[in-house]
């Protein structure tokens, strides 16, 4: 009974993992052309609306030849725009992205700051002032049912990469999941009721 127990718990895990999406943006699918353009163009992208004030980029662009963590499009800030969106109606898990500051010789943001909104706009979760420079550095959080986070800055320009997301983690399990679940009491109680003589 015991081995039809976690097998029927192992299928409920599996059946529940496999609605969860896990993913990295990487803008790779993307084209720069060489130059700075409002992300905006593509909303929405995977998954993602982007604010108009995030700008797709590639290595190609003068002084920002170190600027893509992976391949080589990134996005970049706006000049003069502190707070910097990026919503989704599906709510998603984020988990971090990498940041660093571009090669040109303006002025180069010291700290980056990633705050997270529920779809109420319930302030989730800060990842607080993060020191960046010229390496990439990965910025980490745990923050879950996110519907919209923004990024602050104290000055100039960041460089972002590589977005890591999930989604269907940490949120209800769906109606499939339950039912297998049932299935598996409805199977215990019936291989119990058999084993004492009770049961067909």
């Amino acid at each position: 009974m015991k081995k039809i127990l976690f097998g029927l718990i192992a299928g409920a895990a599996m059946l529940l993992a496999s609605s969860a999406q896990a993913g990295v943006v990487s803008f790779e699918d993307l084209n720069a052309g060489g130059k700075l353009a409002s992300m905006s163009k593509n909303n929405p992208y995977a998954g993602f609306t982007w604010s108009s004030s995030l700008f797709l980029g590639d290595t190609s662009v003068a002084g920002y030849g170190n600027a893509a963590h992976s391949g080589t499009d990134f996005l970049t800030n706006g000049f003069g725009v502190n707070n910097l969106g990026i919503a989704s109606a599906d709510p998603f898990n984020f988990t971090g992205a990498w940041f660093a500051t571009p090669a040109t010789n303006g002025s180069k943001a010291g700290w980056i700051n990633i705050t997270a909104y529920d779809s109420a706009n319930q302030l989730i979760g800060s990842t607080g002032n993060i020191v960046i420079g010229s390496a990439f550095s990965f910025i980490g959080a745990n923050f879950t049912n996110v519907a919209r986070l923004n990024i602050a800055r104290d000055k100039g320009w960041f460089v972002m990469d590589d977005l890591s997301f999930n989604r269907g983690q940490g949120t209800v399990p769906e109606p499939g999941g339950w039912a297998l679940l049932g299935l598996g009491a409805a199977a215990l109680v019936w291989a119990r009721r058999r084993s004492l003589g009770r049961g067909a």
